[in-house]
């Protein structure tokens, strides 16, 4: 039996939150939580932890880079990965969301494939010492 997932979606578009959401579901044991903006998502994960966050960078209130910032600054939350979304064209703000901690990326328009990729790459148990793997 695979670990449930607990993600937090982070996006002021609740078009993106429901797509990215139904992509998630698919994931056998993935719970999905939504959150419109940075300070609505720092609210949500004082409700319990999260494996994964998915945030959109721009947003208002507090966008992505700057919940980014606090998530592994003030926050402590160092350990959860975080996948950043932004559009096609927007280096300079993905850049500058590795730079914040964000542990990877995604580029609108979303590959559903590639996010449950990404999800299943950042949520992997660790291997454990001494293993072997079969492959």
């Amino acid at each position: 039996m695979e670990k449930d997932l607990r993600i937090l979606v982070v996006d002021d578009s609740a078009t993106m939150r429901q797509l990215i959401g139904l992509t998630l579901r698919k994931i056998p044991g993935c719970r999905v939580t939504e959150a419109g903006n940075g300070v609505e998502a720092v609210a949500r994960l004082g409700a319990g932890p999260f494996d994964l966050i998915v945030t959109d960078i721009k947003m208002p209130e507090m966008d992505g880079l700057e919940l980014v910032r606090r998530l592994r600054g003030p926050l402590g939350l160092r350990e959860i990965p975080i996948i950043v979304v932004t559009t096609k064209g927007e280096e300079d703000a993905r850049d500058a969301g590795l730079r914040a901690g964000a542990s990877a990326y995604l580029t609108k328009p979303l590959s559903g494939a590639h996010l449950v990729d990404l999800v299943h790459q950042w949520t992997a148990p660790a291997p454990v010492a001494g293993a072997v793997r079969e492959g």
